[in-house]
């Protein structure tokens, strides 16, 4: 999500827990808890009512119509920022993630319910909403690179899950947080290690894939695919990233740094269609 950070917890919650319990002490917890309950869960509602309004295809020429992943692949949260609360799904194609939406409402500051999107297609793509035409990235979303220094893609699917765990594991990612320091403060994003998303396995180019996120919180900020690919009768492992963040992000392979993504801004990336990545508010 854009215009995100982490925060610290203050030493005044620590003297708090240390101390004494009062009488009633626990009610503003309770209460607390009772309006993140109801937030999260019309949250929710929003998000099932808004998923079949959107229709997804990719190709050139719009020759596949993708399919809607059925469950989030992730429901997340982000006290660091606000009440925030989001469900992220994926649009594919025999089985091969080609666009990512994470849907969330922030409550407190109330920025209004949001779609936040990226293509994974290695071609263009389009999407209607409600039948309007709401973004068409005409160039592929991501590139894929080959992952240095590592072995075959295993025989077995457990085992290349396996080595896609560790794979995942040499990558790093850090976000270049806007919202103290106008120079931006570098902040380190925690890898989720059981993937979003595996890949159905395939007897085509694409043998087996798995989708990792670094997230803020459990607030996805960069997506990282990994493919078993053949070519030429070969197989290797293939990587991709996808920003799914305004600021300025860096991706490292072990100490070498391997992406970067610009700062955009929030007004930026509502702009031009035609953006691999871009958000879109829903409604105030």
């Amino acid at each position: 999500m854009s215009r995100k950070g982490a925060v610290l917890v203050g030493f005044a919650w620590l003297l708090f827990a240390a101390g004494p319990v009062w009488p009633g002490a626990g009610k503003d917890d309770d209460d607390n808890e009772s309006l993140a309950a109801r937030e999260s869960e019309e949250t929710s509602r929003l998000i099932r009512e808004e998923l079949p309004k959107w229709k997804l295809w990719s190709g050139d020429d719009n020759e596949h119509e993708l399919t809607l992943h059925p469950k989030s692949v992730l429901r997340w949260t982000n006290p660091g920022v606000g009440r925030v609360y989001g469900d992220v799904y994926l649009w594919t194609h025999d089985g091969r993630p080609e666009a990512v939406m994470s849907f969330y409402k922030v409550w407190k500051p109330d920025y209004g319910f949001t779609a936040e999107m990226h293509s994974l297609s290695l071609t263009g793509l389009s999407a209607k909403r409600d039948g309007a035409l709401r973004w068409q990235p005409t160039n592929a979303g991501i590139r894929l690179n080959a992952v240095p220094d590592t072995p075959r893609p295993a025989e077995s699917a457990p085992r290349r899950l396996q080595q896609m765990r560790t794979l995942a594991g040499g990558f790093s990612a850090q976000l270049d947080d806007l919202r103290e320091k106008a120079e931006g403060e570098r902040q380190e994003l925690r890898l989720l290690t059981q993937p979003l998303y595996r890949y159905p396995t395939g007897e085509g180019d694409v043998v087996d894939g798995a989708l990792f996120a670094f997230v803020m919180g459990t607030d996805p900020e960069v997506l990282l695919l990994l493919e078993a690919r053949r070519s030429s009768e070969k197989l290797s492992w293939q990587y991709g990233l996808a920003r799914m963040n305004d600021c300025g992000v860096t991706v490292r392979h072990k100490d070498q740094d391997v992406w970067h993504c610009e700062v955009k801004g929030f007004e930026a990336v509502r702009g031009p269609i035609t953006d691999p990545y871009r958000v879109q508010i829903l409604r105030r």
